[in-house]
Order: C-alpha cells, then sequence, then structure tokens
C-alpha cells in the first residue's frame, strides 16, 4: 500500500544500478557530493527525480509520525533523486521553506520542488503513517453498502487470470474511489476491478488494474512494497474487536502480510515478521515493469489466503457471517502530482487503517442440497426379547483407566482397584476409593512398574495387613517374570502399600499368557494361575509339562513357609511325591488362564480361560485335573500330534465358540441381595463380544446357563463389594453394576425380511429409498473378493456429529447397510448373485448388526439366527482346475459383527474422513467429494473449536517443541483473548477435500506403497490393533500411528514365528522373514484377519511383499 500503519515514512524509491551501487557503497562520499541549495517553494512545482534506496535512512531520519515535516519522493521522468523535506513552517502559512537534495545521475537531468498539500487549519495534524493527503471535511454516513463473498465452486489455478468457473459468480467490486476528498463523486484516475470468494481453506482475490506506468522498487518479503504501485486487502474479523489483517502485492509479486491486534500497538515495525502467513499470488503485468518510458496497460495480480492465517482472531468465518473489509489500491505513474490512492470503502481520511469506516463483507456459503427425510424406518428394537439384565454406570463420576480387576477392601466399606496406568506400559496401580455412587476420587496407594493381574487379601488381613499382588514385569538380566508379591498395606486414612515390605513371594520365566491372578482358597491355601507363557499356541509345547510351574494352577502354604521359601508345598498337593512333577502344581494344561475366583460361601474355585482359534473356557477348578491345553482347545483337538499327560482330558465346564465370545474374562459367584435371580451363579463375561453370562454348578453339573445381557463394553474383570453385589469392569474405563431390564410394552415387531425394513423400494430390483445415501470408501475390507454396495439411513432430519478421529458421532435410529455379492461366473458381472445384507444399527446407545441372506430367487432377503450360517458356492472360473471352484461363505454371527466394530473403534469402520474423503458417482452425471456432498445436504455439525486446536497442535508440534515451549507456542498461533474467537458450531467441514486426511485404494498403484500398505491395515486389522482394540499383540495399526510408534518394523514377535528363522513383524528389506506378510499371505491357523475370510487377497500379498523390500530401517 501507500501507507502501513506505523510505517516511518512514505518514500517512492527505485534502483537504479549504477547510482545506488555507489550510493550503497560509499555513503559518505555521497552525502558530500549532493549538492545542496535552498529556494523558495512555488504552488505546483515538483520534483522531478526518483530517490533511491540507499537514502531512504536520510529521508527517514527527517520524518517522525505525527510531525509537521513532510518528506516525500515523486516518481517521475529523468535519471534525477531528490528529497524534499518541509522545515518546520505551521499550517497556514503563505508558503514553506524546502530543502532539496539533488544529485544527478548518470545521464544528468534538472531538479525542481515541488509543494507539499496542506492540511486544513482545523484537521488535526496529518499522520505520516496514514499518509499524505489531507481529510476533507466528513460527508453525510450513506447507508452501509454489504458486499459478498461469494462461494467458490470448483478448482482455482493461480494464474493472475481469474478466468476458472469459480470466478464467475464473484462480484465485481469496482468502485474505487478517493471518499476522503468529501461529497460528491470522486473516482481514482485508474480503474481497478477486484474480486473476492472463498472456500473451506482460503479466501482469493483477484483484481485487474489500469496503469500507464507499472512500477515496484520492492522485492523482498514484508518489504516497504508501498513505496510503489500496490494492490491491498483489509480485513477486519469482527467488528466489535480491535484485531484486523493488512496483505499488500506490488507488479513484481512481492507481499507484505501483517496481523494487527490493534490500531496504533505498534505498527509495521513491530508486527511485519509477527506470526508466519502463507499468502500466494501470481501477477501479470500488462506492459513492461519499472520502465517509465513506455506506456504499460496494467497489471492484475490475483491470490490466496488460508485461513488457518487467520487462527489469532478465530478463523474461517460461517456462512452469514460478516466482517469488514477495504480493497486499497497506490499507483505511482508518470503524470501524477503524487500517488492516485483508492479505495473500497467510504473512508472519511486518507488513512487505509481507519478501520471504523470499513465496508461490511458477508460470506455466502455453498449452495445446500435439497435432503429427503428417510421416515420409513422398520429397524426398530430387536428380533430377540430384551436380555434379563443391563449394564449401568455405578460411579459415573470417577475417572478410571484401564482397569483389570476390583475388590472390597476388608472391614471397611471402600474398594481397590487395580488398574494399568496406560495400554501398553508395564505400569500398574492400585487405587482406594469409596463405595458411593457420588464419589469422584481414588487415591493412589501402590505403584509398580509391572503389569498387575490381580491381588489377594491374606485371610488373616485384618490383623497382619498382608496383600498378594500377581503381575508380570522384568526380571534378571531383562527377562519377563511372572511372580506373587507380598505386601504390607498401612491400613486406615490414608491408605498406603509399604514399599519397604516388598517381597517374591514365587515367580517363573512367562511372557506372554501370563496367568498371575490369585486367590485364596477356603482351606487358607494360595492358588495362582500360570499360563504357557508365549502369547500363541503353546510354542515351547510346556502345556503337557509337569516339571514347569506354567501352564498350570498353583497352590501353595504361605503361613507355613518351607527353608529358604516363603512358601511351601502343601502335602495333600495332588503330585506331591512324583517324579518329575513341581509339586506345586493342583491341575494343568491351561492355556491363559487370567482370572481366578473363590466363593466363600461354596467354596468353588472358578478360572477363566481364553482360547486359541475356536473355543473360550470358563473351569469349575478340579483337583489333579488335566485341561488339556496344547493337544486340546477346550473339549476340541488342537495338537493331537502332541503328547498328552498322565492324566486324562477334563473338559471345560462352560464352553463359548468364536461366534460368541473371543476373550473370556473369568468371573465371580454372586451373592448379593438386589439380584436373587442370579445368586449362587457364576457371573463372567467376554472382552471382544461384551456379553455376560451367568452359570450354576451344583457341584456335579451345570443347572442353569444364560446369556445374562450384551454390553458395548470391553470387560476385563468383575467383583464382589462389601456387601456381595456385582461390579463390572470396562477396559475403556468405566464400573459398572448389573439391574433388572424394565419389562416392555408394545415393543415393534423387528422385521424378518430386508424387503419389511423400510429401507428398499423394491429389494428385488435393489431400489434403496430415497432417504438413503449411497456411500463408498477408500479402502474396503478384503472380503474375499465380493462386490459391495452401502447405503447410510438417518432418520428424519437427523445429524451427523463430524470428528476428525476415527467415526463419526451417529444419532439414534441410525442404520447402515452393505450388500455382498459375488459373480458366480468369473469376470461376468450377469451372473452376480447377491449373498447377503448386513446391517449396522444404532438402538438404544448401542451399536447392533444383523445379517439379511438372499433367497435363491434374488428378490428378498431372510434375517439369519443369532449364530451365523455357512454354505458353499460354486464359481465357473476357466482358470481354475476343471473350470469352477467352490467359494466358502460365512454369514457372521451377531457377536461377530461386533468383534470387529467393537468400541475402540467406535463402532462404525467406513464412515469416517479418511474413508469417506473420495470422488462418489451419485448418478444422473453428478460426482462429488463425499464429504462435500454430506455437508451440502446439511447433514454435519461440526465443532471448529476442538478441530482447531487439534490441527494447530499437530502443526505447531511437528516443529519439535514439547512441554511449555510447545504450550506457549501453540497460545500464539491460536485465538487471542479480546479477539474474535473460533465459532462454537459449524455446517462446514473444517477443511476442503484436500486438506481433510484420505486413504488410498490399496489397489491404486499410482499411489505410493507407504500409504497404500498403511490404508490397507487401516481398513483390515486397526480395529482390533489398536488401544484397547482386542488385538493381544502391542502394535498399533492406525493409520495415524506414526511408524516409528506402530511396534511392528524389525520387531520379533510375541506370538507365533511359523518357523521362520530370524522372524520379525516386519524385516525392513526382507519379506520372506516377516510374519506379517506370511499371516496375510495364509488362510492356514494364525491367518490374519482372522475373521470374514478365507480366501487369500493376492493383491494385499503383493503389496506388502513390494513394501516390505523396499523398506529401510
Amino acid at each position: 500500500m501507500f501507507t502501513v500503519e506505523g510505517s516511518p515514512v512514505i518514500i517512492q524509491k527505485t534502483l537504479a544500478g549504477r547510482f545506488t551501487e555507489f550510493a550503497s557503497r560509499h555513503f559518505p562520499t555521497f552525502l558530500t557530493l549532493l549538492a545542496l541549495f535552498i529556494c523558495r517553494s512555488r504552488p505546483g512545482t515538483r520534483p522531478i527525480c526518483r530517490l533511491p534506496s540507499a537514502a531512504t535512512g536520510v529521508a527517514k531520519s527527517l520524518a517522525k509520525p505525527g510531525g509537521r515535516r513532510n518528506v516525500r519522493a515523486m516518481n517521475f521522468p529523468g535519471r534525477m533523486w531528490c528529497v524534499s523535506v518541509g522545515m518546520g513552517m505551521a499550517n497556514g502559512a503563505a508558503g514553506r521553506w524546502v530543502l532539496v537534495f539533488c544529485v544527478a545521475g548518470w545521464l544528468g537531468a534538472g531538479c525542481s520542488t515541488y509543494h507539499a498539500p496542506k492540511a486544513d487549519a482545523g484537521a488535526p495534524p496529518l499522520s505520516l503513517t496514514q499518509g499524505t493527503v489531507a481529510a476533507a471535511a466528513a460527508p453525510a454516513t450513506p447507508p452501509a453498502v454489504v458486499f459478498e463473498c461469494r462461494w467458490a465452486e470448483g478448482p482455482i489455478m493461480l494464474d493472475g487470470k481469474a478466468d476458472e468457473k469459480a470466478w464467475q459468480g464473484a462480484q465485481v467490486l469496482s468502485n474505487f474511489a478517493m471518499p476522503w476528498l468529501g461529497t460528491g463523486n470522486h473516482p481514482a484516475p485508474t480503474a481497478t476491478k477486484a474480486r473476492l470468494i472463498w472456500d473451506r481453506d482460503f479466501l482469493y482475490f483477484h483484481a485487474e488494474m489500469q496503469d500507464r506506468d507499472v512500477y515496484a522498487g520492492e522485492t523482498n518479503q514484508d518489504g516497504a512494497i508501498w513505496l510503489g504501485d500496490v494492490f491491498e486487502v483489509f480485513l477486519k474479523p469482527a467488528k466489535d474487536k480491535k484485531g484486523y489483517y493488512e496483505f499488500e502485492i506490488n507488479p513484481a509479486n512481492a507481499k507484505l502480510d501483517m496481523y494487527l491486534p490493534s490500531r496504533g500497538a505498534g505498527g509495521y515495525n513491530r508486527f511485519k515478521s509477527d506470526g508466519e502467513f502463507h499468502i500466494e499470488s501470481q501477477v501479470r503485468v500488462d506492459g513492461t515493469l519499472n520502465n517509465y518510458l513506455d506506456t504499460d496497460k496494467g497489471w492484475s495480480v490475483e491470490g490466496r489466503i488460508p485461513w488457518k492465517d487467520f487462527a489469532r482472531t478465530g478463523g474461517r468465518p460461517e456462512p452469514g457471517e460478516e466482517w469488514t473489509f477495504a480493497l486499497c489500491r497506490s499507483d505511482y505513474s508518470v503524470g501524477f502530482d503524487e500517488p492516485a490512492l483508492s479505495t473500497t470503502a467510504p473512508l472519511k481520511q486518507a488513512d487505509f487503517h481507519r478501520f471504523e469506516d470499513y465496508s461490511p463483507l458477508r460470506f455466502v456459503g455453498p449452495a445446500p442440497l435439497p435432503r429427503v427425510a428417510w421416515k420409513s424406518s422398520k429397524v426398530v428394537g430387536s428380533p430377540e426379547p430384551p436380555a434379563p439384565y443391563r449394564a449401568v454406570a455405578e460411579f459415573p463420576d470417577l475417572k478410571v483407566q484401564t482397569p483389570v480387576n476390583i475388590y472390597a477392601l476388608p472391614g471397611t466399606d471402600g474398594l481397590l482397584l487395580v488398574e494399568l496406568v496406560r495400554s501398553g506400559t508395564n505400569v500398574s496401580r492400585v487405587r482406594q476409593f469409596a463405595n458411593r455412587a457420588d464419589v469422584t476420587n481414588a487415591a493412589i496407594v501402590l505403584e509398580v512398574p509391572e503389569t498387575a493381574y490381580g491381588l489377594a487379601f491374606h485371610p488373616g488381613f485384618a490383623t497382619n495387613g498382608l496383600v498378594y499382588l500377581g503381575g508380570n514385569g522384568a526380571g534378571a538380566k531383562g527377562a519377563k517374570y511372572s511372580r506373587v508379591v507380598r505386601y504390607r498395606l498401612e491400613r486406615g486414612t490414608p491408605w498406603r502399600f509399604d514399599l519397604q515390605s516388598r517381597v517374591v513371594v514365587i515367580e517363573w520365566l512367562s511372557d506372554g499368557h501370563n496367568g498371575a491372578d490369585l486367590c485364596f482358597g477356603n482351606d487358607g491355601m494360595l492358588y495362582v494361575t500360570s499360563g504357557d507363557g508365549t502369547s500363541d499356541s503353546d510354542m515351547g509345547a510346556v502345556g503337557q509339562d509337569l516339571s514347569q510351574l506354567t501352564a498350570k494352577v498353583l497352590r501353595i502354604d504361605v503361613d507355613r513357609p518351607a527353608e529358604g521359601k516363603l512358601y511351601s508345598v502343601p502335602q495333600d498337593n495332588p503330585f506331591v511325591g512324583h517324579s518329575g512333577v513341581r509339586p506345586e502344581t493342583w491341575a494343568y494344561g491351561l492355556r491363559n488362564p487370567w482370572k481366578i475366583s473363590a466363593d466363600r460361601e461354596s467354596g468353588q474355585i472358578w478360572v477363566g480361560e481364553n482360547g486359541q482359534d475356536v473355543w473360550e473356557m470358563a473351569r469349575l477348578l478340579e483337583r489333579g485335573a488335566n485341561y488339556g491345553w496344547s493337544v486340546y482347545e477346550g473339549s476340541h483337538p488342537f495338537y493331537l500330534s502332541r503328547k498328552m499327560g498322565p492324566q486324562p482330558l477334563t473338559k471345560p465346564t462352560l464352553e463359548h465358540h468364536h461366534s460368541e465370545a473371543r476373550s473370556l474374562t473369568g468371573g465371580v459367584v454372586y451373592r448379593g441381595a438386589k439380584l436373587p435371580g442370579l445368586r449362587g451363579a457364576y457371573v463372567y463375561g467376554d472382552y471382544s463380544t461384551g456379553k455376560i453370562w451367568g452359570a450354576r454348578h451344583d457341584g456335579k453339573q451345570v443347572t442353569w446357563h444364560q446369556e445374562l445381557t450384551d454390553t458395548p463394553y470391553a470387560i476385563t474383570g468383575f467383583g464382589l463389594d462389601a456387601q456381595g453385589e456385582l461390579l463390572v469392569l470396562d477396559y475403556g474405563g468405566g464400573i459398572y453394576r448389573l439391574e433388572v431390564t424394565p419389562p416392555v410394552t408394545n415393543a415393534p415387531v423387528f422385521p424378518r425380511k430386508l424387503s419389511e425394513t423400510g429401507l428398499f423400494r423394491s429389494t428385488k430390483a435393489g431400489k434403496a429409498e430415497a432417504g438413503l445415501i449411497p456411500y463408498s470408501v477408500n479402502s474396503p475390507l478384503w472380503s474375499d473378493g465380493a462386490h459391495k454396495e452401502r447405503w447410510l439411513g438417518l432418520p428424519g432430519e437427523a445429524k451427523i456429529g463430524f470428528t476428525h478421529n476415527r467415526a463419526f458421532d451417529f444419532p439414534e435410529g441410525t442404520v447402515l447397510v452393505k450388500e455382498f455379492a459375488l459373480d458366480l461366473e468369473a469376470g461376468n458381472a450377469a451372473a452376480r448373485r447377491r449373498l447377503e445384507t448386513r446391517l449396522l444399527t444404532k438402538q438404544a446407545g448401542e451399536w447392533v448388526g444383523y445379517t439379511y441372506m438372499w433367497n435363491e430367487e434374488q428378490t428378498d432377503a431372510m434375517l439369519l439366527g443369532a449364530a451365523g450360517e455357512d454354505r458353499e458356492f460354486t464359481v465357473r472360473d476357466a482358470a481354475a482346475a476343471g473350470g469352477e471352484r467352490k467359494v466358502k461363505w460365512h454369514f457372521p454371527s451377531r457377536a461377530e459383527c461386533m468383534v470387529c466394530h467393537s468400541r475402540a473403534a467406535k463402532y462404525v469402520l467406513g464412515l469416517t474422513e479418511a474413508q469417506l474423503n473420495r470422488t462418489h458417482d451419485y448418478g444422473g452425471g453428478r460426482r462429488e467429494n463425499q464429504l462435500e456432498h454430506l455437508e451440502r445436504l446439511g447433514i454435519f455439525t461440526i465443532n471448529p473449536q476442538a478441530y482447531e486446536r487439534d490441527a494447530i497442535r499437530r502443526e505447531v508440534g511437528a516443529t519439535g517443541l514439547k512441554g511449555d515451549k510447545l504450550d506457549a507456542a501453540v497460545k500464539r498461533a491460536s485465538a487471542h483473548p479480546g479477539q474474535r474467537g473460533v465459532a462454537e458450531k459449524s455446517t462446514l467441514l473444517p477443511r476442503g477435500g484436500v486438506g481433510l486426511r484420505k486413504l488410498a485404494d490399496p489397489a491404486d498403484t499410482t499411489a505410493g506403497l507407504e500409504v497404500r500398505a498403511r490404508s490397507y491395515l487401516q481398513a483390515n486389522c486397526a480395529h482390533c490393533h489398536v488401544a484397547a482394540g482386542g488385538g493381544n499383540a502391542q502394535i498399533d495399526l492406525e493409520f495415524l500411528t506414526e511408524r516409528a510408534a506402530m511396534k511392528l518394523i524389525d520387531e520379533k514377535p510375541l506370538h507365533h514365528t511359523f518357523g521362520i528363522a530370524e522372524a520379525r513383524l516386519v524385516a525392513p528389506g526382507a519379506p520372506e522373514r516377516s510374519v506379517l506378510l506370511h499371516r496375510i499371505a495364509s488362510r492356514e491357523a494364525g491367518h490374519m484377519p482372522p475373521l470374514a475370510t478365507g480366501v487369500v487377497d493376492q493383491m494385499a500379498v503383493k503389496l506388502f511383499r513390494e513394501w516390505i523390500a523396499e523398506m529401510r530401517q
């Protein structure tokens, strides 16, 4: 601009090569050679000269903001340079002395003087920081004209032309004038046309300017570019706040960008480098730049400013919001006595920083799309009667972190909670809190550097205070050990474990399937569980090995220790005196018995055990029993080639197929009063499916067994309070209780046919209801080559909460539809047969899945039972032996649906920012980015505050700052106090499609190997392999996880190595040593993903082989 807020002087300069070189290198000599003369100024005279950059310091030293001196240099023909300085004459004097410095250029020229305009006698002193044109009498204030910044439909390529379709609808601003000259029309001497448009990411500007002498003397970023032709954009985001922005571009495409928190706060010198801006622009000059000997036609500029540059004043505007603005121009041209200033705003003074006169600018949002409301849903309720019980929060205001066990604190009404500090770490805590529904705080009474699984109070705790803690952690030479540790608990407030009392009672090598839960039986003996110690299929073959402490329940006497030990072996243990057998053994053949509990009333001891491939078990503990692992998994053969121990197989008391349970969590026998229907029942559950069951055993047989409820929780433990009432732990951070489900009256009939769901106008023709929204995903789940169609059903006018991480927040009654079809002749779409249509629906705050199997006639589909089903189909394939191949298709059980659609993954896998960020064909020639389509339908509700807070922290954190420095930098880059803030709600996406997260199609060979492989892992693996996701490996395969944090690259497997020498999960540069590739390339035991596939994805095998081969550590 011609003026910059806070700049000390207004000087025009040009770079004449020889003069500049001489002046800059020999400045004292230059001053000596100046011809100094004094003359009487006359109205109408002017210096015919330009001032070189080397002399600007002289002029600046003579000019003080707000003073009575006026320093200027004009842009006129000739090779002369001079500065005229008005010398201290009062306003209104007949004339002023002018000191003129002139020096002849190498072409030689004359020099004359110019009379600086005087201000009116009654006007305030003219600030040199604001301009040199005097203010006229203030005209009457006309009604403010509201200009529009309209929405940019389509892409824009910055080239200075602004000829894209997006510019066609922009409002043209051609009202550049000099309003400070008073009433009447005072147009600028040269015409300017400007336009402003915006989208989710940028504010765009374009200006076309007539100019006979295109001139730019400054090429440096944030330099004094106002000392030449310049186009300026001033924006003030809030009329009642002081902060505003100034952006300038000159014909050399030099830019100045600045945020000013208030006018007069320090101006140019203080704020020119305060904060980073990302303005981009392209300039086109119709003529020659800096050649005043010819006649130019003009110049144009096209640019964009990202909304993130406005973060200090709340960032992007909302549709319909009004800011104020001024577009300004300064034109230095041959024939002008002084620069021609002009603006679109009704400025009462020649001061481009006079923001109280700025014009209103309304931001017009994208054109909405009509939305058809879906009101025909019949997917309500459940096909089964309500579960007899439901889980409700017991301590809703208490924050807990990954709890694993809970106990009544003997002699009190308080509770002790065992929790992991963070998933994936080896730090655990024991916390104590009052058993009150309104409790908010739990005191830490113990923290240990290992993974704790459980604790047991000594039968004499009331007098001796002894507590036994079971866990797993580092031991000698870094090896992992499971162990039992004894502490003394200091009773009374404050409760504390005496760290000095810690002693190890018993320990054994174990690194996976650790067991290490414990309890005291009614006989006073301590029962301790141990797993096979490996984390996979009993790689050490210890399940039937009686010579080790692994894969067993141990029984020891801690009250009568043997010499040199803290325990002894009870003489009635079943293997005392047997050669080659650890006498501590009470039962053996256990894979991962990570829960054990004793019932005081019956004396029963129950063990919950995780199975391997297909089965989960709970066992009523028996003396001397062989539970079969790893020859058997539960009651089913596993490795029959391995040798059984001397005892025959003892089958599980309770057994569950993986269709309903995948990680069983052992429980407790209920003896409370609030749930009389459960008294005496062993209550247990499942980590992966969230189901809870109850069973009674009379000592001889199971007399009752029933599913009690199906929860959305990752169940990690059960406990009893002092009154015997049941408590249920959720690994995600919650403590729950069960209550009887209230009776349901007038329950709707759940649709048994797909045609009855209200989802399709015609099931036969596959025509969905008009209110359903079709969608597709970037990286689909591998489903054995099946074709898929997807729809989203939102009830009525319900909206989706947009989130940046994982799934969106969906309203009650949402139904997601996915149809699977198989070509019964390879490559022939006409032979395509619909197999099933799956629904995932949110009912009563919980998600549940249902499967409809298509009939042979392909006219309708019937609801399958809860257990699912398997079918086999014949596919004609010329490439197959005999011209055909068999395809086994598994219709998942309802429990299996929720294994992948888990709470850790936020239940919904495909409807995420990264998956939906793609163009979808909506038919009729209409293709659009799906996220932008949903936005224009008005479906999203967005919280910009949360999004921008996270975005700023990520961006600033990427610079390497940490701790207080990071916090301070984030604060500086965020909305400043006292300025416009970030909107609380928005209907606009936080970024356009390019700026949002996006997965790649793994089959797209034009994308990079890294992003393709990571996208495949996100879609097929990350729903389990994230924190609290249910995967029992430590890897984190989420797309956003940094590679170094994945615990995948060059890591030794914790599970099966499949006989691979020097195996690694991923061995950089060595696909043949990479277990991940083996699991993807196989459909034998241990294949991944473990569900919903029986055919190897050959594209994925090729992709991961190439990715690993090109990888370097």
